[in-house]
């Protein structure tokens, strides 16, 4: 590396770093602005305070390159109907949408010589943003105006954690795994060594990095709760919450949704070397040589359907 190359490295990485940090600080503001507009316990703030919310969200986003301006404009009404529906949803929500953001930027510079098409910050359109956020904000806005039709009010709790933990996982575990010094191994065949982005490629920080995600939502999660019990003006009897049972169940969560999320990617989802670029790629062509997988679904539907398998099992089996 020259020294000019060495300096522009140190640079971007200063840079990042930077970005990282204010991302984490608008994470904490996010979380407990979202706390406070329910605790004031006024019907009038609570929509408001969502709609403001949820603008900020998007807002920051795009300033920060996490989003484009289409996915700027999906992530208002994603962030509306979380933060209006429950303290913990919006936390949860934040927690992910910042922290997946955070971890997206660390080294860039390995990150744009691996992945396809890598962008600063992720840069998520609105596609992403609907294949991460739709199926949860129905959750959310059964869990607030469903009464009781779609199952009971724990049952969705755990499904709306559960989809979020379960993306939290698999971006941190894509972010964070494809920087590991082993090689990848591909999960449906273990002895066979893949080359690094390859869907359905895992090591073992990715797995870790899978169960940290996943923690840190169910970590935001908790916070709402406990916030909202503490400080709540509106009369309710917010339940306490267990911080164990509710971090270990996220952290749970993140894994079994990288697990399904790995399934899927290396059977349904395309990976070919390509020879002309140099790296991994999600469509065939004359210069990609095939490595696994069949082209069925893109990422973002991968990222949809495992989102779905992870809440459905945590509505059915583990109601919070």
């Amino acid at each position: 590396m020259t020294r000019a190359s060495s300096i522009a490295s140190a640079e971007s990485e200063s840079s990042s770093n930077g970005g990282n940090t204010t991302l984490a600080l608008a994470g904490v503001v996010a979380v407990g602005a979202v706390t406070a507009t329910h605790a004031a316990g006024d019907a009038t703030v609570r929509v408001l305070g969502s709609a403001i919310l949820g603008s900020l969200l998007a807002l920051v986003g795009y300033k920060k390159k996490s989003l484009d301006a289409s996915g700027a404009l999906a992530a208002i009404g994603v962030g509306f109907g979380s933060i209006y529906a429950d303290a913990r949803f919006g936390a949860a929500l934040a927690s992910f949408f910042f922290t997946s953001s955070a971890v997206t930027r660390v080294r860039a510079d390995v990150k744009k010589k691996v992945e396809e098409d890598y962008k600063v910050g992720g840069g998520r359109n609105a596609v992403q943003v609907f294949a991460n956020g739709f199926v949860p904000t129905m959750i959310a806005l059964a869990f607030e105006f469903g009464g009781g039709a779609f199952g009971s009010s724990s049952a969705l709790a755990s499904a709306y954690l559960a989809y979020y933990a379960c993306c939290g996982g698999d971006t941190w575990a894509s972010e964070l795994g494809v920087l590991s010094k082993s090689k990848p191994r591909l999960i449906t065949n273990w002895a066979r060594e893949v080359t690094p982005g390859t869907n359905g490629g895992v090591t073992a920080l990715g797995w870790a990095s899978s169960a940290s995600g996943g923690a840190v939502v169910g970590a935001a999660f908790h916070v709402g709760q406990t916030a909202l019990r503490a400080f709540a003006s509106d009369g309710v009897a917010h339940e306490p919450s267990n911080a164990l049972v509710v971090i270990g169940f996220s952290a749970l969560a993140g894994v079994f949704g990288s697990l399904v999320d790995s399934v899927l990617g290396a059977t349904i989802q395309f990976s070919g070397y390509c020879e002309e670029r140099k790296r991994v790629v999600s469509k065939p062509g004359p210069t990609v040589t095939r490595i696994s997988g069949l082209e069925v679904l893109s990422n973002s539907m991968v990222n949809l359907v495992s989102g779905i398998i992870t809440a459905v099992v945590a509505y059915a089996l583990a109601p919070l």
